[in-house]
This record gives C-alpha cells, structure tokens and sequence, in this order.
C-alpha cells in the first residue's frame, strides 16, 4: 500500500506490492461519485466471479515441483504469463550479496537457443515486451500478449529461466546498469534513507540488506557466482507460474506443463529466521539533501504472511493514516500543521514482518517535531483507535484501488503470484473479504503492538 510523495512513488518497480499499486490523485470534487464507481467495480467484480461463465482458477503441482496457475478470464483480451521464484535477495549466501538482482538483468541476455538480442527479438515481434523484478523474497518476470500468441511467449520466457547464458561482455554491460542504479538511489533522499534505515531496523538480517547490494559487491560477482545461485534457486519447487486472460484452461495447462517440465527438480530454499524488534528507540543524524532540504524517516518492523490477519489490518491502518493526500498524518503535518511538505507511508508484504516507514520532506527547521508528531499520533492510534469514518474512507481506498488493478490480465496475474510465493493464492482471491472484516479494535492492535514508539528507528537527513 501506497500514497504520493512530492506527487510520485519513491520506491522502486522492485518495491512495489503487486495487488496494491499506487494510482493518481483524484480531485475532490470527483471523490463522492469516484466513490460510488468503486463499489460498483467491486459489487461486479463478484458477480463476474461467481457466475457460470465467468473467472475460474485451475492449479496443478508438476513432478518437479512447479506450481501452475490458470486463471481464466473470458471478459479480459489479453493474455499474462507471470513466473514468481522465491529467489530474492534473502536467499543469498555470503559472498553473493546483489546476486539475485544481477541474475534477473542476465535471464534475458541470451540462451543456447535464442542467442544475444534473439529472445528479445521474437518477443517484440508479438508486440510484447519482457519485463522482470526483484525483491528481497522473490524474483518476478512476465509479460502480456495476445492469447494466441501465448504458447509462444510461455516457450521463450521458460528458456530464458532455465538455459541463461553468462557471457562476460554481457555481465560487464549490465553491471554497469546495476552500478548506475546503485548510484541513482544514493542520490534519491526518500532511497537513500530507505537504505540506511534498513540495517539498523534489522541488524544483520538480510532484510536489512539494500536488494541491489552495495556497488563494491555487484563489481566483485563474476559469473560462477551467478551460476551458483542459479542452480541452487531456479528449482520446481520454488517456481509459480500464472497465466491470467482469455483462455482456455486445459489447454494453457498443457501448455506450461511442456514448458515447464524440464525445470530443474528441487525444494524452494528454507526463509531465514524472523528478526526482532530493536529493543529501544535508535536515531541517526545524517547531513541534509543536496539542496538543502531536511528529511526523516521513521521505521518500525510490522507484520508478514507468518501472521496474515495483522497483515490486513495493518494495510487498513496505513491508509488511514496516509493515502493519497489523505489520511491523519497527511491531515495533521501537511494540511492543518503545514510542517511536512508532504508525507509518505511504506509497508511491503513479505513473509517475514515487514518494514512500516514514514517518509517526510520537512518545512526548514521542523523535522524534529515533525517525527514527533508522528510517534505521538502512532501512540494515540494503539491507545484509542480510530473512527468509524476513517475506517470507511480506509477500507474504501483499498477496495478500490484493488478492483482498478485486478480488472487488467497483469494486475490479476501479479496479485496471484505474489501472494502465491508467501501464502496461497487464496489471499489474493480473498483480498476483499479479508480487508473487509477488519475491524477497528484489529486496528488499534496493530498499531499498539507493532508501531511502537519505544521500537522505532529514525534516520534524519537534517545537519
């Protein structure tokens, strides 16, 4: 869940919870009747889900391991093919830190049997395009076509998984890439503060770790490395493909059964052990942006899918908080106080408890009672609640911008596969009947076990 900052999304496309996208401001005079829309999207949604001739979800478990998902759609024109590999950065050894986000810029370098610029060729010749993401809990790759050429695209997204060639110019170019990446978040406030907050919320659990590593990590990984991780992640049992569209579902199962067979048999790779909490407030000092402007963020570690009911209710909580150039932060620091510039909230899902972050561009001199503002709210929140009206405006918010993103083959696609690789895909078809029975003491539980202003860490931008 997301809201605006400074009128854009800092996080990265690798960042980005899947069934929950960030989506542009609506003007207010719109909000009543967008209001309206939105139930009616949903109310729809469920009819078409639970009529004879509408959506219908298969899965088989291949030999090997393979998770495949077929969600077929007859209302939806196109066609998704979505592969998610518990392969992130969590999952790297000593010595192969940035591994997992370098294997996913060399998957569609090349293969035996479509070489340098071929992969790449034949599916712009679809009118497609590959795509592909990486977090600290899964590797994602995709891409939508017309359905008929569907077989097609699942043929080549499956050799690019399975038969990657490490050729040495090839690293050496997208290293490159990655080391420009590295140095672009360095110089972005709202990255660059996500960063440093990350191991000293964390300690030295891999959560801690930026999933781009660190530039004299990416120089040191050669292709053995690459390798290594390749063999020992891109496994059966790590592996869910989705196929989202217009489709007709034995077919498409038999399909990526072909494709798919050949993957390597193996067990996804075990989590790691949850983290902790730090057990008081920490609070760094950094010096000020370039520009001179003062920022600060505050973290706290939430919930994961170990513990899915606080999930949903947390990404209630954060909506009523800020969503959009709403919400009671957004209200009491930008608008009422006019302290904040403006204010952006962060909580990816993960398996193990998540990052919850406030992220704010302070008025000169204000950054201080601006955090404190925000752990003062936080405390209230765990304390009293919230209302009836911001649980509705919350839950609204949700729900709507869930119905916008799963109207389209990839926002379904992504929303199963996502929730495929840290539950079941019953969290993503349930989405709406789980945000829609938490309930305001939910709420207030979350707040008060885990936005705790004695277990917070701040990291401030403001010397």
């Amino acid at each position: 869940m997301f809201s605006n900052l400074l009128e854009r999304i800092a996080l990265t496309a690798t960042e980005r919870k899947p069934s929950i996208r960030p989506r542009r401001r609506i003007p207010a005079r719109r909000a009543r009747r967008l209001g309206a829309i939105i139930l009616a999207m949903i109310a729809a949604f469920v009819a078409r889900s639970s009529a004879a001739d509408g959506p219908a979800c298969f899965e088989k478990r291949l030999p090997n391991g393979v998770h495949l998902v077929v969600y077929a759609d007859p209302s939806l024109p196109l066609a998704c093919v979505d592969v998610w590999v518990r392969a992130g950065s969590v999952f790297e050894k000593p010595g192969e830190e940035g591994a997992a986000h370098f294997l996913e810029h060399m998957l569609f370098k090349g293969t035996p049997a479509n070489p340098r610029g071929r992969l790449d060729e034949r599916i712009e010749n679809l009118g497609a395009t590959l795509n592909a993401s990486t977090s600290r809990d899964w590797a994602h790759f995709h891409t939508t076509v017309a359905p008929q050429h569907l077989s097609v695209a699942i043929d080549l997204l499956s050799d690019a998984l399975q038969n990657p060639l490490f050729e040495e110019d090839e690293m050496d170019r997208e290293r490159r890439v990655i080391l420009s990446e590295i140095a672009g978040r360095r110089s972005d406030p709202t990255q660059f503060l996500d960063d440093e907050l990350g191991p000293r919320l964390y300690g030295s659990h891999p959560y801690g770790r930026p999933v781009y590593a660190s530039a004299e990590a990416v120089s040191r990984i050669g292709a053995p490395v690459l390798r290594a991780f390749h063999n020992r992640n891109y496994v059966g049992g790590a592996m869910t493909v989705v196929v989202v569209g217009g489709v007709q579902p034995q077919q498409t199962l038999s399909v990526l059964e072909r494709a798919f067979a050949s993957m390597p048999e193996g067990a996804a790779p075990d989590w790691p052990e949850k983290p902790s909490s730090p057990d008081k407030p920490v609070v760094v000092d950094l010096p000020r942006a370039p520009d001179g402007s003062e920022w600060v963020i505050v973290g706290f570690l939430g919930p994961g899918m170990d513990v899915p009911s606080d999930v949903w209710a947390m990404d209630v909580l954060i909506s009523v908080l800020v969503r959009q150039s709403a919400g009671r932060l957004h209200d009491a620091l930008v608008t009422q106080n006019k302290t904040a510039k403006a204010i952006d909230v962060s909580f990816l899902t993960q398996k193990l408890p998540a990052r919850v972050t406030f992220t704010l561009v302070s008025e000169p001199g204000k950054t201080e009672e601006n955090r404190a503002e925000i752990l003062r709210q936080l405390d209230a929140v765990g304390r009293e609640g919230v209302t009836e009206v911001e649980m509705e405006a919350a839950k609204r918010y949700l729900l709507g911008t869930y119905a916008f993103e799963v109207e389209t083959a990839g926002g379904q696609a992504g929303s199963l596969g996502f929730y495929a690789v840290l539950s079941s895909i019953r969290d993503s078809l349930d989405y709406t009947s789980h945000i829609s029975s938490v309930t305001r003491e939910d709420v207030r539980r979350v707040a008060a076990r885990y936005l705790r202003p004695d277990r917070s860490v701040t990291v401030r931008m403001t010397q």
